[in-house]
């Protein structure tokens, strides 16, 4: 037998179809990431190993620790979008900001070993092969890249995910980094020695400030950082628009790990009935977990009496 959303149930009925959505969008882009990662990552190590470059190896390595976090952020998604259950009434999603500070901690790892690496590499430049397969490899990686940042900033903009948001910076900043591993190959092919390791100081100075990035909006969420101002504003429209709210007081919207919470009091006539105000809470609720941002609404209702000064 199939069984009916009563009225009350609505809202955790909207909130499960959207936990039900961002499992599917995060299960399908973090397979593909995965295995991007991995494609990029043995490309580059065998055209690093063909060369003898430094900057491409940074780059080879930079991949080989983004195909290691892409296995966690298959393992990390999987338990961070599970339901809510009896041990865990607010659901799990505060795994996800604990397992993009891991991604953030990683990424800073591979942007000192290349600091180390390309720092050597100054006073010693290495003697760089030429390949035929060096240039094609790493146009399509950046190719392959740009549009995993793409893919990973659509998805993340679906699901309001900052592992994925944090995946979309680190391509983008991949991109760059194989860019600028590009450009020292080609500059010690033409006999600047030194371009090759100090580009690779270019490729950990991107890895760097993606690093950065990913570990400051995650400490954020963690601390639970208040919403921007201007989904308060957008909040308070909502509550204030139905003729029955007297006024709103007490917003508070903020981050609960990466879901954005909101509650607020409103001041409803007291001469109002029972159902007419608990329907007004609802659609009010409904209408603000419309909002893409949000992710749980909780509603006070104080009585008024719409004759005291200052009640319309």
């Amino acid at each position: 037998m199939v069984g009916i959303v009563s009225p009350d149930n609505l809202v955790e009925a909207k909130r499960r179809e959207r936990l039900v959505a961002k499992r599917r969008t995060a299960r399908r882009f973090t397979l593909v990431n995965l295995m991007a990662n991995g494609a990029l990552a043995v490309g580059k190590g065998l055209v690093g190993l063909l060369t003898g470059s430094l900057s491409i190896t940074a780059d080879a390595m930079n991949s080989l620790a983004d195909t290691a976090y892409s296995i966690m952020l298959i393992v990390g998604m999987r338990f961070s979008l599970q339901p809510a259950d009896r041990g865990h009434p607010q659901g799990h999603r505060g795994l996800e900001p604990l397992l993009s500070l891991v991604i953030g901690v990683s990424i800073t790892v591979v942007c000192l070993q290349l600091v180390v690496r390309g720092a050597r590499g100054l006073f010693a430049p290495p003697e760089i092969e030429r390949s035929l397969w060096t240039v094609p490899v790493l146009f399509g990686a950046m190719g392959v890249k740009a549009a995993l940042a793409v893919g990973a900033k659509r998805s993340s903009d679906n699901i309001h995910s900052p592992a994925l948001r944090a995946v979309s910076n680190d391509a983008i900043a991949d991109v760059l980094s194989s860019l600028a591993a590009l450009a020292g190959y080609l500059g010690a092919g033409v006999g600047l020695e030194l371009a090759d390791p100090l580009f690779s100081l270019v490729v950990a100075a991107f890895v760097g400030r993606t690093a950065y990035e990913v570990l400051h909006e995650n400490v954020g969420y963690i601390v639970g950082r208040t919403a921007p101002p201007e989904v308060e504003r957008r909040v308070m429209e909502v509550a204030c628009a139905p003729e029955m709210v007297c006024a709103v007081h007490d917003l508070k919207a903020y981050f609960r790990g990466p879901e954005l919470h909101v509650s607020f009091h409103l001041e409803i006539d007291e001469g109002e009935s029972l159902q007419a105000v608990h329907d007004l809470e609802q659609r009010i609720r409904l209408a603000l977990l419309d909002m893409p941002e949000i992710d749980d609404v909780s509603v006070h209702l104080d009585p008024v009496e719409r004759s005291r000064p200052g009640i319309p």
